[in-house]
């Protein structure tokens, strides 16, 4: 059985299942065309995190990582995949095979990456279709975008992901991507078929993106709230609400 939910798509094997999450980035880099100028390495590192955080977020950890990359090898692929396996080291993910590709035919002047998890994880570890009414929702981290992401202290990090991930009391986690908290909470109640009751405070703005899932929206009985709020325990726990 092969099923979409949410950002990835779920491939059922037996008592294992397999995700597969994605993430693109463009014009992020130090070609001529690029609208914000970083480093390659740094691009690398995000357009990872991107993808491995929608894969942890759903309980499943990476097995295969595909960088495909719009760019010739030499010099900017190097250093894009010299990003991507310093995240992926620093974080402890040393066993996860790198396979991809790079432009070689014609000069680009932008920089383009596409990257491509696969993962997997027991069937019952899912944190998918276990949201119930009365359940609580809040938030992890703050929305950041552009070069916040590199001078915010409050940006979660693959080891927050993972944290998140091997969290038995966190029964949905949703990583806040470019189209903001509001859209990911429609999205929430589209799958539960359940109604948000919104109690957070103004000054938090849900229609800000998210960047490259710099915070996460988690699900968890009120009972365990304070697990949950201390799980991160530098990082910003917003409550947000409950659902019924």
């Amino acid at each position: 059985m092969i099923e979409r939910y949410r950002d990835v798509i779920i491939i059922y094997e037996d008592k294992n299942a397999y995700v597969v999450s994605c993430d693109s980035t463009g014009s992020i880099g130090n070609k001529p065309n690029d609208r914000i100028k970083v480093d390659e390495e740094i691009v690398g590192r995000s357009s990872v995190r991107v993808a491995l955080s929608e894969a942890l977020s759903v309980g499943a950890k990476p097995v295969i990582i595909s960088d495909t990359l719009s760019n010739e090898m030499s010099p900017t692929g190097e250093k894009i995949i010299k990003g991507i396996k310093d995240e992926l080291d620093e974080n402890g993910f040393f066993n996860v095979l790198l396979t991809g590709s790079t432009e070689e035919n014609f000069e680009t002047s932008m920089t383009a990456v596409g990257i491509t998890v696969v993962a997997k994880a027991k069937k019952e570890d899912l944190k998918i279709k276990k949201v119930l009414s009365g359940m609580d929702i809040a938030l992890m981290g703050y929305p950041h975008v552009g070069l916040e992401v590199l001078t915010s202290d409050d940006v979660l990090t693959l080891k927050d992901y993972m944290s998140i991930c091997d969290c038995c009391e966190i029964v949905e986690a949703v990583p806040v991507g470019s189209k903001g908290i509001n859209y990911e909470l429609k999205v929430l109640e589209e799958i539960t078929g359940l109604k948000v009751k919104n109690q957070y405070q103004e000054s938090l703005d849900v229609y800000k993106s998210g960047g490259p899932s710099t915070c996460c929206i988690v699900v968890y009985k009120k009972i365990n709230t304070h697990d949950i709020a201390n799980l991160l325990y530098n990082k910003p726990f917003t409550y947000i609400g409950f659902f019924e």
